[in-house]
Parts: structure tokens; C-alpha cells; sequence
């Protein structure tokens, strides 16, 4: 358990050396100074529209987890479960040297109801296989509005065939799971467009009024690459640094809208924080 927990510690540490040499990189390429600048200038009405987009996403998530729950017969209530999703961000933005949050949900519910570990911990895999398949396909449905007709098959075939093999996959190995595959899956679609739509509007606050599908597509790209830093700081920002070598928008503009995205989402994870204060108090539904 010891060397388990060491190891942890060890690959958080990696993360966070990632994000806070990526960010380094970035900062020498554009100075904060003008970073700062244009985080003054913020228009707040779509600043505001960008967070509400931003928790309506984590809601659904919440939810998207219940689906995966019930499905194994874990009915915990709505409230309780969105309460430990927040609990969950907290964890893995505000401690990462400490036990994930994923892994915390695990605990806390195996201690709470007795729950099968191994049963949950297939739950939330789903949830989070879930999730990446409707980022992966979105990334390439997006990707196939810019390129020529044999190009856009090409990646219509692609999205069909990534959705296929996962059905596939979650047949054979995961088969009580099978029965919400679709559901989940457009349940993810609309959370990574509800995420897609807050960064969107993060441009507009900054008066950004063009190049909203390579933003979308860059955005997307941050999720998944996402896994290689600390809550994907740092990557984000490198891959708009990168991205604008090659398209045309404003490195500065689409890095700041990045650390706002990333201040949102330690705002919203704070309320995680605030459940632990008062003690979460897990609860079942009534059909229990």
C-alpha cells in the first residue's frame, strides 16, 4: 500500500513539473505583462456566461456518473452524488500528491455502503471512457469541416469507427454497462459542448468573434493531453502557443482565455472543499 502511495506521489510530482515547465515556456514567449493586459479588459457578461456553461457541464457529469451507478444497482441520490463529484474536483485540482479523486469517491462510498470497490471502480472507468470517446469524436467531426470532401469521409470514418470499437469493447468486457452505452455517450457529447461553448465564450469576453472551430479543436485536443500534466495546466496553454505558429488568432488572447478556464474550474472546485467542511453526508434514493 506504501509503495502504491509512493508511486502516486511520484507521477503527481511528474504532472506537476510538466505544467510548471510548459507553463515557463510559455511565459518566456509572451510575457505575462501582456497577458495581465488583456485579462483587464475582460467584458464580464460573457465572462459570467462562459461559468454557468462551465458548472451546467459538471452537473451533467454528476449525472452522467449517476447513469453508471444505477446501472450496478448503486443508487445514491442526486444531491449526494453531485456533492461528491465537487469533491472529487477539489481533490484532484487542490491535493495532488494525495489519493485522486476518483479514487476518493471509491473510499468514500465502499466505506458508506459497503460497496464492491471493484465495482465502482469499473463504474467510473466507463464514465471516463465515456467521456473521451465524445471528446475524440468531436475533435474529428470538427476536424472534417476544414478539409476536402475524400479528407471529411476520412474522418466521419474515423468518428464512426472509434464509436463502434468502444461499443464493441464495453460489450465484451463491460456488459452490464452496455445497456447505457448510447445514453452515456450523448450525455458526454453535450458535456464536452456545454465545455466547448464556456471556452467560446471566454474568446468573446476577450472580443474574439472568429476561428471558433480551431479553438474548439485545440480546446478539445488540451482535454486529452490533459492526462500528462497537473489538471492540464501548462498543456492547454503550449498547444494555443503552438497552434497559433499555424492558424491565424492571437496567441496572448487564447492563452489568457486558457488561465481563465483554469480559474473557473479551481472556483467551482472549491465548492468540493466547502462539502468537506460541513461533512458529507451520503445518502441513498428512495427506490434503494
Amino acid at each position: 500500500m506504501e509503495k502504491s502511495r509512493l508511486k502516486k506521489i511520484l507521477l503527481n510530482s511528474v504532472k506537476i513539473g510538466v505544467s510548471l515547465a510548459l507553463l515557463y515556456f510559455v511565459f518566456k514567449k509572451i510575457p505575462f505583462s501582456e497577458v495581465g493586459e488583456v485579462l483587464q479588459k475582460v467584458h464580464v457578461f460573457w465572462l459570467i456566461l462562459a461559468a454557468v456553461f462551465f458548472l451546467a457541464s459538471q452537473v451533467l457529469s454528476a449525472k452522467r456518473l449517476e447513469l453508471f451507478l444505477k446501472t450496478r444497482e448503486f443508487h445514491l441520490s442526486f444531491r449526494s452524488n453531485l456533492e461528491l463529484y465537487f469533491l472529487g474536483m477539489f481533490y484532484n485540482f487542490f491535493i495532488p500528491g494525495g489519493i485522486g479523486g476518483d479514487a476518493y469517491k471509491i473510499y468514500l462510498l465502499h466505506k458508506k455502503f459497503g460497496w464492491s470497490a471493484k465495482t465502482l471502480t469499473s463504474a467510473l472507468f466507463n464514465d471516463r471512457l465515456s467521456g473521451l470517446l465524445a471528446i475524440c469524436v468531436l475533435i474529428l467531426l470538427f476536424s472534417a469541416t476544414l478539409f476536402q470532401l475524400q479528407w471529411t469521409v476520412l474522418f466521419l470514418l474515423a468518428a464512426a469507427t472509434g464509436i463502434l470499437l468502444t461499443f464493441f469493447i464495453t460489450k465484451r468486457y463491460f456488459t452490464t454497462f452496455q445497456p447505457v452505452f448510447w445514453k452515456g455517450f450523448g450525455v458526454s457529447l453535450l458535456i464536452q459542448m456545454l465545455q466547448m461553448l464556456c471556452f467560446v465564450f471566454l474568446l468573446k469576453s476577450m472580443g474574439i468573434g472568429s476561428h471558433y472551430i480551431i479553438y474548439s479543436i485545440v480546446f478539445l485536443a488540451s482535454s486529452v493531453l490533459s492526462l500528462i500534466s497537473f489538471a492540464g495546466i501548462g498543456v492547454r496553454e503550449m498547444l494555443f502557443l503552438q497552434a497559433s505558429h499555424y492558424f491565424s488568432f492571437d496567441p496572448t488572447v487564447s492563452v489568457s482565455a486558457s488561465l481563465l478556464f483554469t480559474l473557473i474550474t479551481a472556483v467551482f472546485s472549491l465548492f468540493g472543499w466547502l462539502f468537506q467542511l460541513r461533512k458529507l453526508n451520503l445518502k441513498l434514493t428512495e427506490e434503494s
